[in-house]
């Protein structure tokens, strides 16, 4: 519950995708890499932050889920603040296997995801960081993949363009958090600045990206979650009583992993 298994598509997927952009050859390093970015890194990067963030997880009416994780990780405490290191060092492990400065991009990856959750730095509380963080880890799993053969291939300008749509959903689902952060002391740009706030610059950020669809070449299905992302937040702040944060968030979330599936279903080689 704790890797959350939805999440296992996006990881796994955002690195599939950029070996078959990179055009890179499948071989028993990617193989193993893949497999280590499925529950062994999900486990890390939730787990770590599931652990930080226990005190208002409990609170979340959106925890105790396979989409959102448990409610109480530490019921078991030793085996629960073991098993994300034991994640990360599987995905340590077979990243050896590869290129490196495709290692070199996995293993940053497991540093920013701990400095996303964790104490000192803890950059899930800093606005606007924390969406950039997201997307930087969901960016750097589709350069692993890019990186991951013998040559470096032409890495295209959709790649980073996508960056403020990512990071603006990660910014959204503070105001689907709010009240529970708050009461916990998590202090998330929708409790500093408030939801209406936050929704703003999660829709800024959105249109950001959207505003690039028609000057980059977007495989379609990007180019419609694109733009549908935008449009689902801005009938979210116009129509509020209708269509609430978590409403908003699920319909976001469901477009997202179908989007993922059907790439896949493109590129998996």
């Amino acid at each position: 519950m704790t890797s959350r298994p939805v999440g296992w598509i996006a990881s796994v997927g955002l690195y599939r995708i950029g070996l078959a952009y990179g055009e890179v050859r499948d071989s028993a390093a990617t193989i193993v890499v893949s497999v280590a970015l499925s529950w062994p890194f999900c486990l890390y990067l939730f787990g770590l932050n599931d652990l930080a963030d226990a005190a208002s997880d409990r609170l979340n009416p959106r925890k105790d889920s396979w989409i959102h994780g448990a409610a109480d990780p530490i019921a078991q405490a030793r085996w629960a603040r073991a098993a994300p290191w034991v994640g990360g060092a599987v995905v340590a492990a077979a990243s050896v296997t590869l290129p490196f400065r495709a290692t070199a991009i996995l293993l940053a990856l497991l540093l920013l995801a701990w400095m996303y959750s964790s104490r000192p730095l803890r950059l899930k509380e800093v606005p606007i960081v924390d969406g950039i963080v997201t997307a930087a880890i969901m960016i750097g799993l589709l350069g692993a993949g890019y990186a991951s053969g013998p040559a470096l291939g032409h890495i295209p300008a959709e790649s980073w363009a996508v960056a403020p749509a990512l990071a603006g959903l990660h910014i959204y689902a503070s105001v689907v958090d709010v009240a529970s952060d708050k009461r916990a002391g998590h202090r998330t740009l929708a409790v500093r600045a408030g939801p209406r706030f936050a929704t703003a610059v999660a829709l800024a950020a959105s249109v950001a990206s959207a505003a690039t669809v028609p000057l980059l070449d977007y495989a379609p299905a990007i180019a419609l979650y694109m733009l549908f992302q935008p449009i689902v937040i801005a009938m979210a702040w116009a129509f509020p009583r209708w269509i609430t944060p978590r409403r908003a968030l699920a319909a976001l979330g469901v477009a997202g992993v179908a989007t993922l599936l059907y790439l896949l279903l493109v590129y998996l080689r």
